[in-house]
């Protein structure tokens, strides 16, 4: 599972600074799939460390209850997200009830990884990461068209592993 606009709606923004007019201005992470970031954006992601704000979001309840029915089925459950503290995931889950090994937790963009590329190619490498612990069937949910093809793309290519992919489609979610 992804978390932000998959599990959870928050208000959590990258703000973004044009270094070349001085232009200010904030992306949900909805409008950061969509956005073409250029060399003279900076980029500030601080609200996604922030646990209180990630807390305070909205779960998007039928997607959290498929992540429930998972676990209880006895299927082990994972979570890739772009975010970069697998610690603030697992304390996200605990305040709500879930406990997932943090083994399985991979927020790709904690620099200790080592992955590099775009965020679909970072979760790409975390699939690889479970495929070599021996998972070997998925249920990928994400909002991202990119990562989901991404995903469908590595289920192509890896022999011996299945991977279902399920778009979270904005109109799903609660505002």
């Amino acid at each position: 599972f992804d978390v932000d606009d998959t599990l959870v709606i928050t208000k959590s923004l990258i703000k973004v600074t044009d270094t070349k007019t001085g232009k200010k201005f904030s992306l949900t992470p909805a409008q950061f799939n969509e956005f073409e970031r250029q060399e003279h954006h900076q980029m500030d992601y601080s609200d996604f460390g922030d646990l209180e704000i990630l807390k305070a979001g909205e779960i998007i309840e039928h997607i959290f209850d498929d992540l429930k029915q998972t676990m209880a089925s006895g299927r082990r459950v994972g979570i890739i997200t772009a975010r970069d503290s697998k610690d603030l995931i697992y304390q996200f889950l605990i305040h709500h009830g879930v406990v997932i090994n943090p083994n399985y937790i991979f927020a790709i963009n904690d620099p200790k990884l080592g992955f590099d590329g775009t965020i679909a190619e970072k979760k790409r490498q975390a699939f690889i990461e479970l495929i070599k612990v021996g998972f070997k069937d998925f249920i990928f949910y994400d909002d991202d068209k990119e990562n989901i093809r991404i995903a469908d793309k590595l289920g192509k290519e890896v022999k011996g592993i299945n991977i279902k992919t399920k778009l979270v489609k904005p109109e799903w979610n609660v505002e």
